[in-house]
């Protein structure tokens, strides 16, 4: 699998792959197949060096079965009421389909389910290229199917940067929009729960210890070894900045007094109110609200291991010069070897029921935003 290797949206190589206008928010899902055993996600197999820690155990708590489970399904649900709206929902889907399936109704609960998905499965294999988007959901104590669709983030490395804040916050005569962007930065940290690379929790920590072994063992070049000392000393520094939830709080207060100076200072100031509106319509919305990473829901194998969010979106020491450019060479060497990409995951169903907030506008807003912060670092002189 091909990645970006650039991190705006001018170097995107993006798949082709539908966007969608309407969401949804599930408790469960269930992989279109036959098996009845092997109900819980098991990230075993998948052998990430790290993961983001906020998502994994979001995810982990939300329960998410890889199979129709028949212990796990009577002990959680009204059976009568799930065998009644399944067999509705799979009538409707047969029709619109076009399928003619065997009547498994004679069979006990939940076998008779199994068996239905076995040969809905087969048929749908044998006539839709995109069989595997269709998916049987069980929330609220209510089962339908529904279609999957993703947000389309473009394959782009998300990377902020940290050191050209650093810079401007230690000048006099740009300390003022550094402390707006800093109000930027604290809203995806604490808001949106964008890893830092300097937490052990983030996958850009992992890399950058690879490089950091491989200047030590194998010897760099002075400017590379100077620019790994300072994504290391100002990387901390800056995650107390960050982390001060007082620049969360003095947010709004710093647009309101912020005086444009400059092209530089008018670009921040338009960035940073596109943050400030997330943030006043999504005060508690983190950016994997809408993620359902493949390896809990699915059994892949080893070599379709996936990109997850933290691969692709996190804090960054610096977006210029050569251990940036080792990073990158770094990151997609081993992202390219990866079969998927985790995204923004939504379950629209095939019988038009409304579902509340069904649609991409928070990440669609999110990932411009972000891809103008990253913009204004690369156009910049920081």
């Amino acid at each position: 699998m091909d990645h970006a290797k650039t991190i705006s949206r001018n170097g995107k190589t993006a798949e082709k792959r539908n966007s969608a206008s309407t969401a949804q928010a599930v408790g469960k899902f269930r992989q279109m197949d036959e098996q009845t055993k092997g109900c819980r996600g098991n990230p075993q197999g998948q052998e990430k060096v790290c993961t983001s820690y906020n998502v994994a155990n979001t995810f982990l708590k939300m329960q998410f079965p890889k199979r129709l489970h028949e212990i796990e399904e009577v002990q959680d649900c009204d059976n009568l009421k799930m065998e009644r709206e399944f067999y509705k929902s799979l009538s409707n889907i047969t029709k619109k389909f076009e399928l003619e399936l065997k009547d498994f109704r004679n069979i006990p609960f939940p076998y008779n389910i199994s068996e239905s998905l076995k040969a809905l499965r087969l048929g749908l294999r044998n006539n839709k290229e995109d069989w595997k988007d269709v998916r049987l959901i069980h929330a609220n104590n209510s089962t339908y199917f529904a279609r999957e669709e993703r947000y389309c983030t473009g394959m782009t490395l998300y990377y902020i940067p940290v050191i050209p804040l650093y810079t401007l916050l230690q000048n006099k005569k740009t300390a003022t929009v550094g402390n707006l962007l800093l109000s930027v930065y604290a809203y995806l940290y604490h808001v949106l729960h964008i890893p830092y690379y300097r937490g052990n929790d983030c996958y850009l920590n992992n890399t950058y210890q690879v490089l950091d072994n491989w200047i030590v063992d194998d010897g760099a070049d002075d400017e590379t070894i100077e620019d790994n000392n300072e994504a290391k000393s100002i990387g901390d520094y800056m995650k107390e900045k960050i982390k001060d939830p007082v620049n969360l709080r003095y947010f709004g207060r710093r647009i309101k007094n912020f005086k444009v100076k400059n092209n530089f200072d008018a670009l921040s100031f338009s960035v940073t109110k596109e943050f400030y509106d997330l943030f006043q319509n999504y005060p508690d919305v983190p950016v994997y609200r809408k993620f359902y990473p493949i390896n809990l829901r699915e059994e892949t194998e080893y070599s379709e291991r996936t990109i997850m969010l933290d691969d692709y979106i996190s804090f960054c020491a610096s977006i210029k010069g050569n251990l940036f450019d080792s990073l990158i060479e770094t990151v997609n060497s081993d992202l390219q070897e990866y079969g998927e990409i985790d995204e923004p995951t939504i379950f629209i169903p095939y019988d038009g029921r409304k579902i509340e907030e069904n649609n991409f506008d928070f990440e669609r807003a999110v990932f411009r935003s972000l891809d103008n912060l990253i913009r204004i670092w690369q156009e910049s002189i920081y």
